[in-house]
């Protein structure tokens, strides 16, 4: 039988651990799903008479989806509990993947990716579900794991996209489609409930406040908790997420045509460099930042790793030669692998429990417009004020986002202390 509801307190050990590895399969599958579309989309829908410009509206239809679904996701669960919310998520992956694999016409690719966004978008409630069974002296070695998903799906999915594409074009979505459908009947089986479904009814009020982007509800978070500075914390954290997303996309979105511009690297230069990346981002962040947590504090690390990947991207944009480029990359892989897990941590402590997926899903709704707007003012910028100018530009906001969080510590942090 699968299982059902256990409490927090009563999710321990092999029970705990068996969660959180579910959780990062399902993070890894997300993610490798959309890693690996980046070598293998472009020629499939062209195929298919799609123009460039529409295949770049086929990537930001994803992220619109889940900068619109993000939130709704995360307050459903809240409500009617994790579980069910992951398993029609992994449900709705499979069939994301195989409508994208039998489409034969851009419309169809349209609407698969548009589901595929939808679905995708319930990663605030598997982050919900780690800060519902971790303690919080263990959240940033479970937020650590959930961000190596992340790296690992970036290392393995460009080349197995790549090697399952020249096999046949359609092979790698029915590839990623058999892993979800996989992980989503271990998931049945073995995924225990680790929040209680809210007793009473529904308000679908909240629900529908959900579907307002949360960029665009931000102002009106700032004027709500005005006078009550533990719910000042929310909309201070959220943006602090935009701002970092913004700056971390423009390295995502511009690498290749930098490194190709200024060190004439092929497409598989670029793929082999972003896989060492995100090996490092990977290893980092599951093997490293919950020791360094432990010993310095999260909020330091959050500090070290803005400043420390705002640094590497000022000398991407220095750099004479590919060589050094090579040698950069870790700085930047490891000020990512240890900022942003321990930055979600501190704000999944900010966030009231019963609230946790609604608001992790708002953090993540912020991720998600900063890669949409990172990667239009970096586009911008290369392409009106100098090749490297996203980068100078990008180690800059990081810099201030560094800044900022220390300036903002007393509102961010219990106690205000480092």
């Amino acid at each position: 039988m699968p299982p059902t509801h256990e409490s927090a307190a009563a999710i321990e050990g092999g029970v705990r651990r068996r969660t959180l590895w579910l959780v990062f399969a399902t993070i890894l599958i997300d993610f490798v799903g959309f890693s690996v579309l980046i070598p293998v989309l472009p020629l499939y829908v062209a195929r298919l008479g799609a123009t460039s410009i529409e295949v770049g509206l086929i990537l930001s239809l994803y992220a619109v989806a889940q900068l619109l679904f993000l939130p709704a996701w995360g307050w459903l669960s809240d409500r009617i509990g994790r579980r069910p919310v992951l398993l029609v998520s992994l449900g709705g992956t499979v069939v994301a993947f195989v409508l994208l694999a039998e489409a034969e016409s851009v419309g169809a690719v349209y609407l698969a990716r548009v589901l595929g966004g939808f679905f995708a978008a319930s990663i605030g409630t598997a982050q919900a579900v780690v800060t519902d069974v971790t303690p919080p002296e263990e959240r940033a070695r479970g937020m650590g794991l959930i961000g190596a998903a992340f790296g690992l799906g970036f290392v393995l999915g460009n080349p197995i996209g790549g090697w399952l594409g020249a096999i046949e074009e359609r092979l790698p979505f029915y590839a990623i489609a058999g892993l979800a459908l996989a992980n989503l009947l271990l998931a049945f089986w073995l995924l225990p409930e680790s929040k209680p479904p809210r007793p009473g009814p529904m308000h679908w009020k909240g629900l529908l406040r959900s579907l307002v982007p949360a960029p665009l509800r931000l102002p009106f978070s700032f004027r709500r908790s005005k006078g009550r500075p533990e719910e000042r914390r929310i909309p201070l954290y959220l943006y602090l997420f935009f701002h970092m997303f913004t700056a971390f996309a423009a390295l995502e979105a511009m690498f290749s045509l930098y490194l190709n511009g200024r060190f004439a690297v092929g497409p598989l230069g670029v793929g082999i460099l972003f896989g060492y990346i995100g090996l490092f981002i990977a290893l980092t962040q599951g093997l490293v930042v919950g020791r360094l947590a432990s010993r310095f504090g999260e909020a330091r690390l959050v500090i070290a790793g803005l400043v420390a990947m705002g640094v590497g991207l000022f000398g991407v944009a220095a750099a004479p030669s590919y060589g050094w480029i090579v040698a950069i990359g870790p700085v930047v892989a490891f000020g990512n692998g240890i900022a942003f897990p321990t930055f979600t941590s501190l704000y999944s402590r900010a966030c009231h429990a019963d609230k946790a997926g609604e608001f992790l899903g708002d953090s993540q709704s912020m991720a998600t417009a900063g890669r949409i707007v990172g990667p239009l003012w970096a586009g911008l910028a290369m392409g009106e004020i100098a090749l490297a100018a996203p980068f100078w530009i990008a180690g800059v906001l990081m810099l201030a986002a560094a800044a900022s969080f220390y300036a903002l510590r007393g509102r961010l942090l219990d106690g205000g202390q480092l």
